[in-house]
């Protein structure tokens, strides 16, 4: 047994080492992202709390991921570095030492990470579809067994003897893994699905420009998480496969924990993300049919009669409707920010 671990710890080693690195790169893009963010929430012109909500939460990510990081980092300085002549070298060390605190302290800010990220999907999935809690229902119960099971297989891995990939731990890491790629994958097909519906109307009434911010492919790419659900399948075919890669894809998904809300929180600093007033000011369902209502044919109707003005007006009262259309395009920009 010991000697099986210690053969599949050598052949993790290369996974370690590259799920470190670009695990490093994908926090300072994280880190870009956050200041963006936190800059375009304080230059709103739209005194709104929820705002503050906002910057809260990408902080709270930060600061998780930031904990990961530096917990993964450390391991592997106090590995390969700084006990690397122990005997059997850092692969003993690592079999040894993986219920370490600060291996374990690094675990639970990436569960964490987690728990905020899936929260934020249960709550976009809930303002896609209209506020209709009965259809987030069944999403909302897998979003607590896998949060439970998280936490049960954190404490679990931070007993002496615990290790995250193997012995008992593995009772509730496995079910948690399965639990959470689930709840992603059926929270990303609802919203892909609201999205496909909503965009062969929208791009009928809006101008082209305009309904790509809300239903091109970068929208349904970040809105929906998508990214982040392929690489958690990914992760969790390696882990139960027992891949000596799934060290690797456990660090990169583990940095999209926080990287996929994060961008869904720039979207909506820079006004481009669906926001309940954009829901409301869009659609209205009817089943699962969509239909824009008279306030947004108006505005539309209103952008037409203004792009007609100018160009067949004259010079001053072209100079006018280009102001007026960029004044209200500003106010559009701001109404997303909720």
């Amino acid at each position: 047994m010991v000697g099986a671990s210690l053969t599949r710890a050598f052949l993790s080693m290369p996974g370690r080492y590259i799920g470190n690195t670009i695990f490093a790169i994908l926090y300072g893009i994280q880190l870009c992202m956050f200041f963006m963010s936190a800059y375009f929430l304080l230059r709103s012109a739209k005194a709104d709390k929820s705002r503050y909500i906002y910057i809260v939460y990408s902080a709270s990510l930060l600061v998780l991921l930031t904990i990961a990081m530096a917990c993964n980092l450390f391991f592997g300085q106090m590995m390969w570095i700084e006990h690397r002549n122990v005997d059997g070298g850092p692969v003993a060390f690592f079999v040894n030492n993986i219920a370490a605190w600060y291996n374990t302290f690094g675990t639970a800010a990436d569960v964490t990470a987690n728990v905020l990220g899936d929260g934020l999907m249960l709550y976009r999935c809930y303002v896609f579809w209209g506020g209709n809690i009965w259809v987030v229902a069944f999403p909302a119960l897998l979003f607590l067994a896998s949060t439970a099971m998280g936490i049960a297989g954190t404490i679990q891995s931070g007993l002496p003897g615990g290790d995250f990939f193997h012995g008992i731990s593995i009772s509730f890491v496995t079910p948690w893994l399965i639990l959470t790629i689930v709840f992603n994958i059926i929270t990303t097909s609802m919203i892909v699905l609201r999205l496909g519906l909503i965009s062969r109307t929208m791009r009928k009434v809006l101008t082209r420009e305009r309904a790509e911010v809300y239903t091109g492919v970068m929208a349904i790419l970040v809105e929906s998480a998508l990214p982040f659900t392929l690489l958690g399948i990914v992760y969790l075919i390696t882990y139960l496969k027992n891949e000596p890669e799934d060290l690797a894809f456990a660090d990169i998904w583990g940095a999209f924990v926080a990287l996929s809300p994060q961008a869904i929180i720039l979207r909506v600093a820079m006004g481009s993300a669906w926001t309940k007033k954009t829901v409301t000011r869009y659609t209205t369902t009817t089943g699962s049919a969509v239909v824009f209502n008279s306030e947004s044919q108006g505005t539309a109707t209103a952008l037409r009669s203004m792009r007609k003005e100018t160009w067949v007006g004259s010079d001053n009262n072209s100079i006018n409707a280009l102001s007026s259309s960029s004044q209200k395009s500003h106010v559009n920009v701001e109404d997303d920010v909720v």
